[in-house]
């Protein structure tokens, strides 16, 4: 199986290169940054707690992809996936499309797009030796739908494939307005405590207190019972203990305040049409909108 990943950042360095290529696939990446491309062309070093690890990776120019895959990932922002969609068509690649940066509000650009859910916190790319140096936790999770192009990937530990659109649309749902919200409000929170990173905010009681919190006034929507959210929460709360320096500010950020917000209307709306109250997520929104 053959993949192309357009998008070599955070995302597409840190989880999809290294769970593809240990799935099998020959995956070639290309990016828009022909510096980033530039970087990558001796490979690029994945750094978690655990260890450090050399990945090596193929690289084309995106005017230079010719060929035939039988995937295509994409790993950027929201605001770019028009113009990838464009450049597909433009290209003539017709091979199925995963979008692995999961997003608040789900998008749909291209007329074969799997679904799929990713789950890894990587934080920065830095450079070390000469190299790119991309950090993450040692924790990762990918849910996709089972498709003759994503099966292969069922061989790695970490990978689930599930039968159906609708049970990965609910993982979505309940990986984004989990994790994803409670990291938004780790660092809310661990802002006004004076705390620079998340693995010092979520050693403070007070804020993995709200985070238990949120995660139990989200489980009435999410379809979690208590022992499933209290489960979920202490999951969340060790993997950001991780020691991988994830800063407040990129969380919170000009660029991503605006999807900071979402993470928490989205999971505060969904709460409200069950007829249950969130007030931890109301405080939230409060504080952001402020």
């Amino acid at each position: 199986m053959k993949a192309l990943l357009v998008g070599l950042g955070q995302i597409g360095l840190g989880l999809i290169v290294p769970v593809f290529k240990r799935a099998g696939y020959t995956i070639v990446g290309t990016d828009a940054s022909t510096d980033r491309l530039d970087a990558l062309r001796n490979g690029y070093f994945l750094k978690t707690p655990g260890g450090v690890t050399k990945v090596e990776v193929a690289i084309a120019d995106m005017d230079e992809v010719t060929g035939a895959f039988d995937i295509v990932v994409t790993s950027v922002g929201r605001q770019h996936l028009e113009k990838v969609a464009t450049w597909c068509r433009e290209k003539h690649l017709s091979a199925t499309v995963l979008l692995a940066e999961n997003l608040p509000d789900p998008v749909n650009h291209f007329p074969r797009q799997i679904p799929i859910v990713v789950d890894r916190i990587c934080p920065r790319i830095e450079t070390h030796d000469g190299l790119l140096t991309a950090i993450a936790e040692d924790y990762y999770k990918i849910v996709v739908l089972d498709n003759p192009a994503t099966h292969q990937l069922g061989t790695v530990n970490g990978v689930e494939l599930v039968v159906s659109e609708e049970e990965v649309e609910q993982k979505r749902k309940q990986k984004m307005f989990t994790v994803n919200t409670s990291h938004v409000l780790t660092a809310l929170f661990g802002q006004q405590l004076g705390c620079s990173l998340v693995e010092e905010a979520i050693a403070r009681p007070e804020v993995a207190t709200r985070i238990r919190s949120t995660v139990s006034e989200v489980a009435p929507w999410l379809g979690f019972d208590c022992q499933e959210a209290e489960q979920r929460a202490s999951e969340i709360i060790k993997r950001f203990a991780s020691p991988v320096q994830d800063s407040l500010s990129r969380i919170l950020g000009s660029v991503n305040r605006k999807s900071a917000l979402r993470y928490v209307e989205v999971p505060l709306t969904g709460v409200r049409s069950v007829g249950a109250t969130a007030p931890t997520l109301e405080e939230a929104q409060a504080l952001l909108n402020s």
